[in-house]
C-alpha cells in the first residue's frame, strides 16, 4: 500500500472530532473494513500475517506506518498528531500502551 494511499484511506480517523469518542470507533470500523477490502495485513514479527487482530489493532498498526511515512517526509506536527489519535483508540478499545520506536 502506498503512503499516499494508507493517508486517505486513515482520514476519517484522523479528522474525527477530538471530543467524539463515538464518531471515532465508527471511523475505526469503517477504516478497519476498507483495509480487509484492499487486502491490507497486520503482520508478525516474523513477517506473516498476524492472527486475531482487532479493529482496533489493525488501524493502530496503519496509524503507526503513517507517522513513519510521515516522519520521513519531516511532517514532524503530523507524526504527533497520527501518534495522538493511535492512543486515543488504544484507550477507547482498552488496549496496552506499547511504546514507539521508529
Amino acid at each position: 500500500m502506498t503512503p499516499r494511499l494508507l493517508a486517505e484511506l486513515l482520514e476519517p480517523i484522523l479528522t474525527a472530532a477530538e471530543d467524539d469518542e463515538e464518531a471515532l470507533s465508527e471511523a475505526v470500523n469503517l477504516t478497519a473494513e476498507a483495509m480487509a477490502a484492499l487486502g491490507a495485513t497486520v503482520l508478525d514479527p516474523d513477517g506473516k500475517p498476524a492472527r486475531g487482530v482487532s479493529d482496533e489493532r489493525a488501524v493502530v498498526a496503519a496509524l503507526n506506518t503513517h507517522a513513519h511515512n510521515l516522519m520521513r517526509d519531516g511532517r514532524l506536527d503530523d507524526v504527533v498528531e497520527a501518534l495522538q489519535v493511535a492512543e486515543r483508540i488504544g484507550r477507547l478499545a482498552h488496549l496496552p500502551h506499547h511504546p514507539r520506536t521508529v
